[in-house]
């Protein structure tokens, strides 16, 4: 089985450096242009499900990434990125300033303690670790998931038994990662900038 992980294309909230996971923005033209990249990429993969999170920006991608090709699509909340609470639609200069002692709280122990209101990094990889066991269960080839950037390290985490990695991975808007599922052996086999 092949997993095809696609991040989101650039939003205004990438750009702008802020945390986000719960707000729904679109994709501006940039992150257009690189799920066409990503779909120039994929264009001769035989995709039979795909998976997007709640959010339009990942929908967004999708389509452009499949153009006109119908497929089963699966919308899955556990691919949603990670609920920043009250850090949403901040950046770091700002949070440092506006919630000064929960922010350091948040840097500190970023694995279990959670941004204000919002989910901890365990909370996330517990839910990404749910989807993915249910996706080993699957009879496909070819599997197409667009989601985001913390849902993608947590994939990876899954993969490597630990969430200790996230922060050993990056994942750009518009990055193609392919995971690899073969004789009980779950592997990274690609991760490709577009």
């Amino acid at each position: 089985m092949n997993l095809y992980f696609v991040r989101h294309g650039q939003t205004i909230y990438n750009k702008l450096g802020c945390y986000y996971g719960s707000l729904d923005v679109p994709i501006t033209k940039v992150g257009q242009s690189q799920a066409e990249k990503a779909s120039e990429i994929l264009s001769d993969v035989d995709f039979k499900k795909l998976y997007v999170s709640e959010r339009s920006r990942t929908v967004q991608t999708a389509d452009i990434i499949l153009k006109d090709k119908k497929i089963n699509t699966i919308v899955d909340k556990r691919l949603n990125e990670t609920d920043f609470g009250k850090f949403e639609g901040k950046n770091y200069k700002e949070l440092s300033k506006l919630f000064k002692n929960e922010f350091e709280a948040w840097n500190s122990d970023w694995k279990n303690t959670p941004p204000l209101g919002g989910e901890s990094c365990i909370q996330t990889y517990s839910r990404v670790s749910s989807f993915m066991d249910d996706i080993l269960k699957l009879n496909e080839d070819n599997v197409l998931i667009v989601c985001h950037g913390g849902i993608i390290r947590s994939v990876y985490c899954y993969v490597l038994n630990s969430i200790d990695f996230f922060w050993k991975f990056n994942s750009l808007n518009g990055d193609i990662s392919i995971i690899k599922y073969e004789y009980d052996n779950l592997y990274i086999d690609t991760i490709m900038h577009v």
